[in-house]
């Protein structure tokens, strides 16, 4: 795991090369542990692999940018050769610059290891640069799942609709408009479809029957009544 905050998750009394060296030792079987130069020799090939230098290793987490903290991060989190990488929002504290240097580290250890990467986040532009499948959650639960082209060119749900429609176009000029109504308490969660307070395209029975997730077209998952409505109105 990639967590959002670097320097709170990161022991601020150990060096970083202490902290990976802790991670190795904790996930080897006991009588299997390397010797101390062993391990620091896996901790610099670490952090040549994120592109931070071996002299890193003997620095305090204060003593480090917000780009390194996050490649420290990384560092920890590719120790043990994962398969899945799952990126909490791992640029959102980071300069545009860093955030492609950071994203640009990620996808070449994504294929080094022949990992998946679960990237969470809210930052649209950088989904539509990375992700290859997308799936848009509201009040916890997905709505649409589908490849990231279909999503950003052709939404199904009425949420993603908004969403995408909200994001800021600098090629054509009008009008900006975000989503009504306020975000979701899920102490308090409404009937029915979770979106529907907010929704302009809300029908009754979105009120009291909850969607399913169902595929709506070609590798496109849709969590919407009105597909379903679709589906059943008599053909013309």
């Amino acid at each position: 795991m990639v967590p959002q905050g670097a320097m709170n998750s990161l022991n601020p009394v150990m060096r970083i090369g202490d902290q990976l060296m802790l991670t190795i030792r904790e996930h080897t079987e006991e009588g299997e542990i390397p010797d101390k130069n062993t391990q620091l020799k896996q901790v610099e090939e670490l952090f040549y692999r994120v592109g931070l230098k071996p002299a890193v290793a003997r620095l305090y987490p204060h003593e480090l940018s917000g780009g390194m903290k996050q490649r420290a991060c990384i560092a920890q989190a590719i120790s043990l050769n994962p398969q899945l990488i799952l990126a909490d929002e791992p640029t959102s504290a980071l300069d545009v610059v860093v955030q492609r240097q950071i994203m640009q580290t990620l996808r070449k250890l994504q294929n080094e290891l022949d990992a998946t990467v679960l990237l969470v986040g809210h930052d649209m532009g950088l989904m539509a640069q990375f992700a290859e499948r997308v799936g848009i959650m509201y009040g916890g639960k997905l709505v649409e799942v589908g490849p990231v082209e279909d999503i950003f060119h052709n939404p199904q749900h009425p949420y993603t609709q908004l969403l995408i429609s909200s994001i800021p176009n600098f090629e054509i000029k009008g009008e900006f408009r975000g989503i009504p109504g306020v975000g979701l308490s899920l102490l308090d969660p409404p009937t029915g479809c979770l979106f529907h307070p907010r929704c302009p395209k809300a029908i009754d029975r979105c009120k009291s029957v909850e969607p399913q997730l169902k595929e709506v077209a070609a590798d496109q998952l849709v969590s919407c009544l009105l597909h379903e409505e679709d589906q059943h109105a008599p053909a013309s």
